[in-house]
C-alpha cells in the first residue's frame, strides 16, 4: 500500500482521532487514579478509625481490669485479715476448754456426782472434746460466711463494672 496516495485530509482525521484517543486514555487513566486514590484514602480512613476505637477499649478494658484487681485484692486482704482474727479466736476458744471434763476412753457420758445428771445437758455442761467440735464448726462456717460475703462483692463490683 503506498500512503502517499492517501489524501492529507484522511491523514489529518487519522491523526486527530489518534490524538483524540490518546487524550481520552490519558484522561481516563488520570481520573481512575484519582479515584483508586480518593478511595485508598477513604479506606485508610475508616481503619484507622477502627484501629483507634479498638485500642481505646482495649485501654479502657485494660483500666477496669487493673482497678477491679485492686478492689479485689483489698477485699481479699479484709476477708484474709477477718479469718486471722478468727483463727486467732478459735485457739483462745479451745485453750480455754482445758478446764472441761474429758469424754471417758469407752465412749460413755459421765454423770455428774452432784446431781447424777449425765453431764452435757446443756452448753456450759458439754464435754471437752464436743466443746472443741462445735467451736470448730462455728469457726468453719464463719470462715466460709466471709469467703461468700468476698466473693459477693467481687462478683457485684465485676457486674457494676461491666454496666
Amino acid at each position: 500500500m503506498n500512503f502517499a496516495l492517501i489524501n492529507p485530509r484522511v491523514w489529518l482525521e487519522i491523526a486527530l482521532a489518534a490524538l483524540i484517543a490518546g487524550a481520552c486514555w490519558w484522561a481516563y487513566n488520570a481520573v481512575y487514579d484519582r479515584g483508586a486514590d480518593h478511595v485508598q484514602r477513604k479506606w485508610d480512613a475508616v481503619e484507622k478509625e477502627r484501629s483507634d476505637q479498638s485500642a481505646k477499649v482495649a485501654s479502657d478494658a485494660l483500666a477496669v481490669t487493673k482497678s477491679l484487681q485492686s478492689t479485689f485484692d483489698t477485699q481479699r486482704s479484709q476477708t484474709n485479715a477477718q479469718i486471722a482474727a478468727l483463727n486467732s479466736s478459735l485457739a483462745g476458744a479451745i485453750n480455754g476448754l482445758s478446764n472441761r471434763p474429758a469424754r471417758a476412753a469407752d465412749g460413755s457420758v459421765p454423770r455428774n456426782p452432784s446431781t447424777g445428771s449425765t453431764i452435757g445437758a446443756t452448753g456450759a455442761d458439754l464435754l471437752r472434746q464436743d466443746s472443741e467440735f462445735l467451736i470448730r464448726e462455728s469457726s468453719r462456717a464463719d470462715k466460709l460466711r466471709l469467703q461468700l460475703i468476698d466473693c459477693q462483692r467481687s462478683y457485684e463490683a465485676a457486674r457494676a463494672a461491666i454496666k
